[in-house]
């Protein structure tokens, strides 16, 4: 890691979801990552959401020496000094809290800092990116904002439609974050997002982080490096560089039926395959320039090669996240 330019930066994946290991760690440490936002569930109720908790515990118990759970921001800073990787707790769904209010403070209290309102479908709090009709945020929905508001969690609009992402980032008094998404005109995905809203995203001081999963990316896993540096340019010169980052959504590590899981969870007996134009149940291949975490370091050469100022591809790759997390938890 020596001769590795991220080597005193703060390097910051706004999302991934991983069958972890102390493999999957050490490459993520080796290329100079600093915290990871990783997803606990997706379609799991309460109980079963703690259990997640749980397994994590456990493995901040095993992998002491290279792992620490991350709350605040100051627990980044901890990481990168000792040489560990900050994890960050985030759902992507609001499936864990069901009706009930009382339950994001105690997934707080266990050191949940994203959720997102929905994952594809419709939810007690909003509208799916995959519904016909986009219903808004709901009363409840608004609730829970209040209440995220209130204890420094992260409001996640990706996945959600294009009308909830729009009210929740009216009703949220602190800005909120799209973690993982891409802007519509690189590539016309049900869950990239338009310039409305990422105009309005910005003008709350809200987030994206953009993503590396293949079926977001312009030609999926044949997407070039040069033509992803090309759209963070683009982007940029859209919503400005500030309110930029990573969220690679990223999974590794997982065999088959954990893609289905995702798609199908317990909602539908029939097969669900998402984006899939080819009706694939396997994981989509990644583009050859991004097939593991440490792989972030592609992206630092690729904006180079395009003449970006190195501070800006930090601020790309790392520190603007770490601005959003000052203002959202502390």
């Amino acid at each position: 890691m020596n001769n590795n330019p991220f080597k005193d930066q703060i390097i910051i994946d706004g999302l991934q979801y991983c069958n972890w290991n102390r493999e999957i760690f050490e490459d993520l440490l080796r290329g100079g990552i600093t915290a990871i936002h990783v997803t606990l569930v997706y379609w799991e109720n309460t109980e079963e959401s703690f259990e997640r908790i749980k397994i994590w515990e456990k493995l901040f118990n095993e992998y002491s020496d290279i792992i620490f759970h991350a709350k605040k921001t100051n627990d980044i800073f901890h990481s990168k000094k000792n040489n560990k990787l900050a994890i960050i707790f985030g759902f992507q769904n609001s499936a864990p809290i069901s009706n009930d209010i009382y339950l994001i403070e105690k997934f707080f209290i266990k050191g949940l800092r994203f959720m997102q309102l929905t994952y594809n479908n419709q939810t007690a709090l909003g509208g799916g990116c995959f519904e016909k009709i986009d219903s808004g945020i709901s009363r409840f929905g608004r609730a829970v904002i209040e209440e995220m508001n209130r204890l420094g969690m992260i409001i996640d609009l990706s996945h959600a439609g294009r009308k909830t992402c729009l009210d929740a980032i009216e009703y949220s008094k602190k800005p909120v974050a799209i973690s993982h998404a891409n802007p519509l005109f690189f590539h016309d995905s049900k869950r990239n997002i338009d310039n409305d809203v990422l105009k309005k995203l910005v003008s709350k001081d809200g987030f994206i982080g953009l993503s590396l999963y293949p079926l977001h990316l312009k030609n999926n896993n044949n997407c070039k490096l040069e033509d992803f540096c090309e759209m963070i340019i683009k982007l940029s010169n859209l919503i400005g560089l500030d309110h930029i980052g990573i969220g690679s959504d990223l999974c590794s590590n997982w065999d088959d039926s954990v893609v289905m899981w995702m798609r199908n969870g317990k909602w539908t007996k029939k097969l669900d395959f998402g984006e899939s134009k080819n009706k694939s149940s396997a994981w989509p291949a990644q583009p050859l320039w991004f097939e593991k975490g440490s792989d972030l370091i592609n992206i630092y050469y690729g904006l180079s090669k395009l003449g970006m100022k190195e501070k800006d591809i930090f601020k790309i790759l790392g520190s603007n996240w770490l601005e959003f997390f000052k203002i959202s938890f502390g």
